[in-house]
């Protein structure tokens, strides 16, 4: 009887996880799913549907699979670029910028919104998914892109997982180039959201854990050009974690460039047109993007 009744709690929990409920985002022209906790390599252990927070639009939680967002570019405009956005959130939740995604393509840039799995203590699953990313969306060349013009990009906790994949690559692989956004690049003192470091380090981190997953450690002579765009006034990020990645690239040689607004708080609303002709002009500096007048 005992065999049985654990057989049978045993199928259920079987049959539980494999129900595990997923949400996917509408309206890309197109959505590839790369993998789950089942079929990828590593996994972030979490068990709990995923959802759509409640009052906040395309805010994802408790993800578990990895799926890809394309917005195709603009045929008249299309440049070969290709940029992955990885959506901030503190690493609890998935804030996925619709809007960016949507200029970018208009551009002629395809843009790929990556919908990865958030840590939750298992940073080998998050870091997949954004490699990931990279690696699909070069072999896209029937969008017109080009796989050495393939760059990345992200807000916040996004910035900071933009800027471990620019260093996480190997040298062959590393993206062409990154644009964190106010990103908490620095694990340490300089970030004030002790949930985000639980969710990506895991609880009781200790501080050398805070200083391994801090990007300015990081940099080689090989870490992809860098644009980094903030706020003076943030009060969620330092901006200082953006000054420090920013020296550490300058020591290292590697072409850098940071644009620091005096007011805004943890976002670049009040400077939407100016960062995007930033990037824009950066990108054309890099040889990457021809502008079309």
């Amino acid at each position: 009887m005992k065999r049985i009744l654990t057989f049978v709690v045993s199928l259920a929990f079987v049959l539980g996880a494999s129900a595990q409920k997923t949400v996917s985002l509408k309206g890309a022209d197109e959505t590839v799913r790369l993998w789950d906790n089942t079929t990828a390599k590593y996994s972030n252990h979490q068990t709990r549907d995923e959802q759509w927070r409640k009052g906040r639009k395309n805010n994802m939680l408790y993800t578990s699979s990895c799926e890809l967002y394309i917005y195709k570019a603009n045929p008249a405009k299309n440049s070969g670029v290709a940029i992955c956005i990885y959506p901030g959130g503190g690493y609890t939740v998935l804030g996925l910028n619709v809007e960016a995604a949507k200029w970018y393509a208009s551009q002629g840039i395809t843009a790929v919104l990556v919908k990865y799995r958030l840590p939750y203590g298992y940073k080998e699953a998050m870091l997949e998914d954004a490699i990931g990313a990279v690696r699909y969306i070069r072999t896209r060349t029937d969008l017109g892109v080009d796989p050495a013009k393939v760059g990345v990009t992200g807000s916040s906790a996004g910035g900071h997982l933009a800027a471990w994949v620019s260093n996480a690559m190997a040298d062959e692989e590393k993206p062409a180039f990154a644009i964190p956004l106010y990103g908490a690049i620095s694990r340490i003192e300089f970030y004030t959201g002790a949930k985000a470091n639980d969710s990506l380090l895991g609880e009781g981190f200790c501080y050398q854990d805070a200083v391994d997953m801090s990007c300015q450690f990081m940099v080689t002579t090989q870490t992809p050009p860098t644009m980094l765009l903030l706020c003076d006034d943030d009060m969620v990020v330092q901006p200082y974690s953006s000054v420090i990645y920013y020296e550490a690239l300058l020591r290292h040689g590697v072409k850098a460039s940071m644009h620091i607004f005096p007011e805004g708080g943890h976002s670049l609303k009040k400077a939407m047109n100016e960062q995007r002709t930033l990037i824009l002009d950066w990108l054309n500096w890099l040889g990457l993007y021809n502008i079309k007048k």
